[in-house]
């Protein structure tokens, strides 16, 4: 009787989770039509996935040699991961369909499918791998990851990076880029919206190609600059692996990853502050990495702790976020850091004080405004605002409205909200930076706290309106199927012209033209199966996550320093001022590689000491 019971159930699981597969919520509110089960491609699914099944439930055959410790991991996981997709579904479903019933056909398909899945990693990460290192190895492994690590690396990555340095010579600008040379010469306000520190590199190079007459070679400074740190960042991962002796497929993995991923080859080749962030971001990690579990050998030379300071205070400089990094990563690393926590918390009181002397001495002193209030700041309260007089228009008060018209053109600011990007709200702002009489806008900052009051009334009023507008503001940066907003793939156009205006005399080479279109006909990858998933921002929260449950684990408490800062970057994601933004998710993707390292790594406490917390 259990026996049918095993196979009735297994049946239908299969069922749900193939519905789950392939559900169509956006185009159709009829619950038959949405369930999308009739076909082919879901008649195959149906039998794999019941296939499958069978040997779980019914013969037992799977994940027999998991521990309730895996298993209950496997089952958090699960259900973050079903929560995701349930979330994710929900901002694209048809308002007639009742979304709430599918949801629940939704969770009874997902659950059993990603327990399975996570089970199934968190085992193969238990799998010993050692023979494969220790087997004949090819020469050109050989060369590149034991004997010349550092400079076959960064030979790679460049010979990966020479089409796109070419194609796009002198360079690709950004937005953002353009705006801080801008700042630099002047035609614009220097303010500290954007890193001081980068708008002066930028500017600079920017100014002297000008002054010198090369507009073009001064400006291919910055590409290549940026290609030279990234790849030597790439070159202190693989010195990690090879210090670490992991697997050479997790070296080769990582390496093509690095060097051909279309996204990392075309920002090298863009004027933007993240291209310097997120490998700044990596080797501050690799670095904290190194002190917890090579701590003998890290502790051996005061060089190693010299470049970690380096290493943070630059990546600090180079986006805001960097102190967020910063301050919840040091504390865990003091945490492990036996006999050496006074040197660590020495160390990052110099980083901050490093930080805060030039933000809040040296750039004012040089002339760089000081904003009182960043509006990007507030872009998720904006956001929650403008929905908040969509879906309850009668509910805001005469006082209430009073206020925010002063703050925004509210009417026009609730006609525009868009939850993939902050900007048309930002738009309606009538104090903010660029409309202060003196650059810092003070004006928003002396009625934040009445602004706050408001915002704080209307939450209390009906909190769900709030929590749906975060859900769709945010859902991309954990939604795999969500694709990358805005810039996309990565800046293929020159996006901020500053030749217009005659600022600056460089040009893109016209006859190479078609080989810039080639390349970013090679970025449409981001449609194959399989590879479309690493243009995904929530992919790779996927991949954090994942990781982070699978060392919980394995009780590998130590290697959890490794999370951290991707962790903190999805949180800053999350109330980023746009949705599925590729750039922002940067320093989360670049350390995916080095989280499927650890996984792998296996203590030898005859060399590291016990690397488990």
């Amino acid at each position: 009787m259990k026996r049918w019971f095993n196979e009735i159930l297994v049946l239908a699981v299969s069922m749900f989770t193939t519905a789950a597969l392939f559900a169509d919520v956006d185009s159709t509110g009829n619950l038959s039509m949405a369930l999308n089960g009739d076909g082919i491609p879901q008649l195959i699914a149906l039998v794999i996935v019941w296939a499958v099944y069978r040997k779980w439930i019914v013969e037992k055959r799977i994940v027999i040699r998991t521990g309730k410790r895996e298993k209950v991991c496997s089952a958090v996981m699960a259900f973050l991961f079903s929560a995701f997709m349930i979330i994710g579904k929900a901002q694209t479903a048809e308002p007639d369909l009742k979304y709430e019933f599918f949801a629940i056909l939704l969770f009874l398909g997902y659950m059993p499918l990603f327990y399975i899945i996570t089970v199934v990693i968190i085992c193969l990460t238990a799998y010993d791998f050692q023979k494969w290192t220790e087997c004949r190895t090819g020469s050109l492994t050989e060369w590149l990851f034991e004997k010349h690590v550092t400079a076959g690396v960064i030979l790679a990555v460049i010979l990966c990076r020479l089409p796109y340095l070419i194609a796009f010579y002198p360079c690709s600008m950004s937005w953002d880029g353009g705006a801080q040379i801008c700042c630099f010469f002047g035609t614009e306000p220097f303010t500290n919206h954007h890193p001081p520190f980068i708008s002066y590199l930028y500017g600079a190079i920017a100014w002297y190609s000008q002054e010198w007459k090369l507009p073009n070679i001064g400006m291919f400074v910055i590409p290549v600059m940026q290609t030279l740190l990234s790849a030597f960042a790439v070159a202190q991962v693989c010195m990690l692996y090879k210090r670490f002796k992991l697997p050479y497929w997790v070296r080769w993995g990582s390496l093509v990853y690095y060097a051909a991923f279309t996204v990392w080859c075309i920002f090298d080749c863009t004027v933007i502050k993240d291209t310097l962030y997120y490998p700044l971001t990596l080797l501050f990690t690799l670095q904290l990495i190194y002190c917890l579990i090579d701590s003998s050998r890290f502790w051996l030379r005061k060089r190693n702790f010299v470049l970690m300071i380096v290493y943070a205070v630059l990546m600090m400089q180079t986006r805001n976020n960097g102190v967020y990094v910063l301050l919840f990563a040091i504390p865990f690393a003091i945490c492990f850091a036996k006999g050496k926590r006074l040197i660590l918390i020495a160390g990052t009181c110099i980083m901050l004080l490093i930080n805060t002397i030039l933000n809040n001495g040296l750039y004012p002193a040089l002339g760089v405004i000081s904003l009182d209030a960043k509006e990007d700041t507030y872009c998720i309260l904006f956001q929650q605002t403008a929905k908040y007089g969509q879906d309850y228009p009668e509910d805001v008060t005469d006082e209430e409205r009073v206020l925010l018209n002063t703050i925004f053109d509210y009417d026009e600011m609730v006609k525009v909200y868009n939850p993939q990007l902050a900007d048309w709200v930002k738009n309606c702002l009538k104090l903010s930076e660029y409309h202060s009489a003196d650059h810092t806008n003070k004006e928003f900052s002396e009625v934040k706290a009445e602004y706050f009051k408001v915002w704080f009334a209307q939450f209390c009023r009906h909190p769900m309106s709030y929590v749906k507008t975060f859900l769709e503001c945010s859902y991309g940066y954990y939604y795999p199927e969500a694709k990358p907003y805005k810039e996309g793939t990565g800046f293929y156009e020159n996006d901020r012209n500053m030749l217009t205006s005659g600022m600056h005399a460089y040009r893109q080479i016209k006859w190479l033209k078609p080989a810039r279109f080639l390349l970013q006909q090679v970025s449409k990858a981001e449609y194959l199966p399989g590879i479309g998933l690493l243009y995904r921002c929530g992919f790779y929260t996927w991949c954090v996550l994942l990781a982070a449950m699978t060392l919980i684990a394995k009780k590998k408490y130590r290697l959890l320093i490794a999370v951290i800062p991707p962790a903190v970057n999805i949180l800053v994601c999350l109330i980023s001022p746009v949705n599925t933004c590729l750039r922002y998710a940067m320093p989360t993707m670049c350390m995916v590689p080095v989280l499927v390292g650890l996984l792998y790594y296996r203590s030898d406490p005859a060399q590291h000491g016990k690397a488990e917390g």
